[in-house]
């Protein structure tokens, strides 16, 4: 069907193959010191964390479509869900990353995520974080040293103590960046997030999906919660929102284009010319024949 475009989801896994990573490990973790030239030309959704920083060299990456060039005083980082994909690699680019899944650190008696309602791993918390010259030391010297142990690990244990660094990793970060961010404006910068990419999922997936729950399954989140943000926020409903800006693109399509109304209808998902036509007078007042006639009459 033409209009269609995926946006992938993405695992660790994904990312290993991808760049041709020699990492047996582990699927649910991987940290990065050398930064691949190779990246994904799309973008796509990742189902783990990753944060981290670069220490020489340059970084362009955007997330939720925007663009952040990271700079060796910031600390980056993106969660499950969100979109992302990589803009510029400079040769030589080093720093340290690390990835893993909330199920990685979920065997853990208590991690960041049973103990802390809000870290900086939080959803509504920005992408990037500028450190003064101090605090980006330490935090790089406390990747430099985790992960050099994590270099030299026994086999039979690596996995479990990686899982315990990783965590001590999280819980020293978030101790140092708390500084840096207000909590307060969490929940109210979580709202926007969601809605922002809600309306960016929107303008991707309109043509092939019209359900609310397609979208709230791809933000994480239930239908209800869905519906109660995007009402707070735009005053209508993700149903009306959806309906509007189908409509834009049927009325464009009908008015401004040659298409066939059957080409119309499979380009927007409806199942039939028939279906199509009966939705658009509905929205309109006019079938899509009689609509296109007047339009034309506009321009002799």
């Amino acid at each position: 069907m033409n209009g269609k475009i995926k946006i992938e989801d993405y695992t660790i896994k994904d990312i290993i193959d991808y760049r041709s990573i020699s990492w047996p490990n582990s699927k649910d973790f991987l940290f990065l010191t050398d930064i691949p030239m190779k990246f994904e030309s799309d973008f796509v959704r990742p189902d783990y964390y990753c944060f981290g920083m670069i220490s020489q060299g340059q970084l362009e990456i955007n997330i939720n479509t925007k663009l952040y060039k990271l700079s060796p005083n910031d600390i980056m980082v993106y969660r499950p869900g969100q979109i992302w994909k990589v803009a510029k690699v400079a040769e030589e680019t080093t720093g340290n990353f690390v990835l893993f899944t909330k199920r990685f650190l979920d065997s853990l008696n208590e991690n960041i995520f049973s103990v802390k309602k809000h870290s900086f791993l939080s959803n509504g918390i920005q992408s990037a974080i500028e450190l003064n010259k101090f605090d980006y030391e330490r935090i790089k010297t406390l990747f430099t040293e985790i992960f050099t142990i994590l270099n030299h690990l026994s086999k039979p244990i690596w996995e479990q103590v990686a899982r315990n660094l990783t965590s001590a990793l999280i819980y020293e970060c978030d101790y140092m960046l708390s500084g840096y961010i207000n909590v307060d404006e969490v929940v109210a910068n979580r709202e926007d997030d969601l809605f922002d990419q809600f309306n960016q999922l929107l303008a991707i997936h309109f043509k092939i999906d019209r359900k609310p729950d397609f979208y709230a399954s791809h933000l994480c989140i239930t239908t209800h919660h869905l519906y109660s943000i995007v009402k707070k926020k735009s005053g209508k409903t993700p149903s009306q929102l959806i309906g509007e800006q189908v409509m834009r693109e049927a009325r464009y399509q009908v008015a401004y284009t040659l298409t066939s109304f059957t080409e119309i209808a499979s380009n927007l998902n409806f199942s039939d010319p028939f279906t199509f036509s009966k939705y658009f007078k509905k929205n309109t007042g006019y079938p899509p024949l009689h609509f296109r006639k007047n339009e034309l009459k506009k321009f002799p």
